[in-house]
């Protein structure tokens, strides 16, 4: 979020939500979380977006 850009494995893992296996990564500048799940899911979603675009 604050455009820091970080290894996510030297990144903290979630320890505030209280999930068991929570993988949410946050920023060691800002401390925004970030799921890396959903970084699979937007590079999905980008590349039907290119392969639907005419």
């Amino acid at each position: 979020m604050c455009g820091y850009e970080f290894d996510e494995r030297t990144g903290k893992n979630c320890q505030h939500c209280g999930k068991s296996n929570c993988t949410t990564v946050h920023c060691p500048n800002c401390g925004y979380g970030n799921s890396p799940e959903y970084e699979k899911e937007f590079e999905i979603i980008k590349t039907l977006k290119k392969k639907l675009s005419f």
